[in-house]
């Protein structure tokens, strides 16, 4: 026969309250675990999405290329690929979060929607002249967030060729940077 004590003891032990609230440990350790599969699975997906463009577009990059490229998706680099006339046609999930715009907004626009009265013109310049000479080009940026707040930028864009040599997009990848 157990004594009376031990079994009030075994109640309070497994009814003590718990600092995260109500749910018991494995259940949001089973969460944060299917966050991050989910994650997981969104990116490799992204970078499935990134090759098929490339097949599509005939890209001529080495697989050198294609691995720094997948790495970057891997680390949280946002992805922003232009048409030759630089419109947006595509952007990595991270784009989202950085810039608080989703893809289907800004496809079909240029990144100019993320300037604002403080982005540097001399900066802008620069790039657009690059560009405009089809030359990869590496830049600090200040940029606007879709809430209006403020965000500096590094940006490297890269002309993307087809396998004729003709330029057919290019490809920015860009981190905040505090």
């Amino acid at each position: 026969m157990i004594p009376a004590d031990t079994n009030s003891t075994t109640e309070q032990q497994t009814q003590r309250p718990r600092p995260e609230g109500n749910r018991p440990y494995p259940a949001l350790s089973y969460e944060i675990f299917l966050l991050m599969h989910a994650q997981d699975r969104a990116r490799r997906s992204e970078e499935t999405l990134f090759q098929r463009l490339g097949n599509i577009f005939d890209w001529q990059l080495s697989r050198r290329q294609q691995q720094q490229y997948a790495q970057k998706l891997k680390t949280g680099f946002t992805l922003v690929l232009t048409d030759a006339a630089r419109s947006i046609i595509w952007t990595s999930n991270s784009f989202l979060s950085m810039t608080g715009y989703s893809n289907s907004e800004v496809v079909g626009k240029t990144p100019k929607m993320l300037h604002g009265p403080a982005t540097n013109p001399a900066v802008v310049q620069q790039i657009r002249e690059s560009l405009h000479r089809r030359k990869p080009v590496k830049a600090e940026l200040l940029n606007y967030r879709k809430n209006g707040d403020t965000y500096m930028c590094q940006i490297e864009i890269n002309p993307l060729y087809d396998g004729q040599g003709e330029l057919t997009h290019f490809l920015a990848v860009e981190k905040e940077i505090a």
